[in-house]
């Protein structure tokens, strides 16, 4: 439906993403949805970058940091479960600006914590706004983009999570030596506050959202014609959407229509993804110092690991939108597992080059086999009335595995084990991982056949 008049006044927008190029507008979107995930990044893993140094200034036992930790993931747990069934009722871009807005104001005051106890009250209430961001700017994303590039989408859009916690390990390094660990959190402040009005000015809402919802046509049009700006309006147009749709709660509709199971397994498959992500993002510098590893270098290798993930990131978009989904995140999966006992060999005797590009060659490999291939899956799997509370849920579940790896990774130096068994669990995790997604194909074949059987 390029330019000229509209037939009949049906305006398929649906049609109009799937037929055309993406513009720079979409471009723009999934710009601005990544600079909010890039402090999201920022934000999450700034508490596992000070860890050591916290450790030192407070004169802490390193396990006692796991409640600090845990409490941080739990508020990003229940920001994921209550924010995206109210974006899915109310809007993506509202929750988009609030949820920014609250992790950027907490992380400014943790800059001013001086107790564990206050530490663990305010990851809390940054987690709030962490785990409420995420979903929302991935489905907005998935929104605006045709489907055959979907999945590249909402893995560039977590590259900006995943550049947010690489710079932060390469800036902290420094920055701790010459501030301390306060400004961390000030940095991690600041920025997202600079970003609420960035939002509300070049961020669209949803267009399946508004028309779902059916929202005034004004508030239609607007996006629309930013979107396709040669598009012809005469009279008064009907705006349709080729999604699914339903009435009522949104959390009910994740197990209609067959999707009980692939729902769950979604659930298990976030758990295991999230438990080996932060099981590695926390606990990795202090299980390198550990080794023989000084701080400065530990802590830049885990950013080495970040940056190693972009690259992973990217390539596994490209190949789930040319490939089956499911298949080349199995495969990743295995791959990741590998990577992952090659880091339980590095120590202090190595030299700095060589643990960087072992970390760089396994961020690589978990950026293939790990959370942003899962949350493409999630992304592409939902329809869009429901996209920000599947993904809200699942990612929301899936907490309870970040949860649980980083009081894993607390529980292994409490009963003072090697360090390095933190890094044998995560590849345990990684097993299981490619079971669940084998398993999540299955169901979803039989759901699509049962649905075709009925047509």
């Amino acid at each position: 439906m390029e330019g000229g008049m509209t037939s009949g006044q049906t305006i398929d927008v649906s049609a109009l993403i799937e037929d055309r190029p993406v513009t720079a507008f979409q471009w723009r979107t999934l710009l601005v949805s990544l600079a909010v995930l890039f402090m999201d990044g920022y934000d999450t893993q700034a508490i596992g970058y000070v860890s050591p140094a916290l450790v030192q200034a407070w004169h802490l036992d390193r396990a006692a940091l796991a409640p600090v930790f845990a409490l941080g993931l739990v508020g990003m747990m229940l920001g994921g479960l209550f924010f995206g069934p109210l974006a899915d009722r109310f809007g993506r871009k509202r929750f988009i600006v609030i949820c920014t807005a609250l992790f950027g104001v907490f992380s400014l005051l943790t800059a001013a914590t001086e107790t564990p106890g206050q530490l663990m009250v305010l990851r809390l209430l940054t987690g709030l706004g962490l785990g409420g961001a995420m979903p929302n700017a991935v489905a907005l994303v998935v929104e605006y983009f045709p489907k055959r590039r979907r999945a590249s989408a909402v893995t560039m859009v977590f590259v900006g999570f995943t550049i947010g916690a690489a710079i932060g390990g390469f800036a902290v390094a420094g920055l701790l030596r010459s501030y301390g660990w306060p400004v961390v959190f000030v940095i991690g402040g600041i920025i997202p506050l600079i970003l609420v009005p960035l939002v509300l000015v070049v961020l669209p809402e949803s267009l399946a959202f508004l028309i779902l919802r059916g929202r005034p046509q004004a508030e239609i049009l607007r996006p629309l014609l930013q979107l396709a700006p040669d598009l012809k309006i005469a009279g008064e147009p009907h705006f349709i959407v080729r999604e699914e749709t339903g009435r009522g709660v949104p959390v009910k509709h994740l197990f209609t229509q067959g999707r009980a199971m692939p729902t769950l397994l979604l659930w298990v498959l976030f758990f295991l993804a999230l438990m080996i992500t932060y099981m590695l993002a926390s606990w990795t510098p202090i299980a390198f110092n550990s080794a023989g590893v000084p701080v400065g270098l530990a802590v830049s290798a885990t950013g080495m690991w970040q940056t190693g993930s972009i690259i992973g990131t990217l390539c596994v978009g490209q190949l789930m939108d040319r490939f089956e989904p499911f298949r080349v995140l199995a495969i990743g999966f295995v791959v990741s597992a590998c990577a992952v006992l090659l880091m339980t060999q590095v120590d202090g005797a190595m030299s700095a080059t060589l643990i960087l590009g072992i970390m760089l060659f396994c961020g690589i490999c978990t950026g293939i086999g790990g959370l942003q291939g899962v949350n493409a899956l999630a992304g592409w799997y939902y329809p869009a009335f429901i996209r920000t509370t599947g993904l809200g849920w699942a990612i929301g579940m899936g907490r309870l595995g970040s949860i649980s790896g980083t009081l894993l990774g607390g529980l292994i130096l409490t009963l003072q084990w090697q360090p390095r068994t933190i890094f044998l669990a995560v590849t345990i995790a990684q097993a299981l991982g490619v079971g669940v997604v084998l398993a999540i194909r299955f169901f979803e074949q039989r759901r699509i056949r049962a649905i075709a059987a009925t047509a």
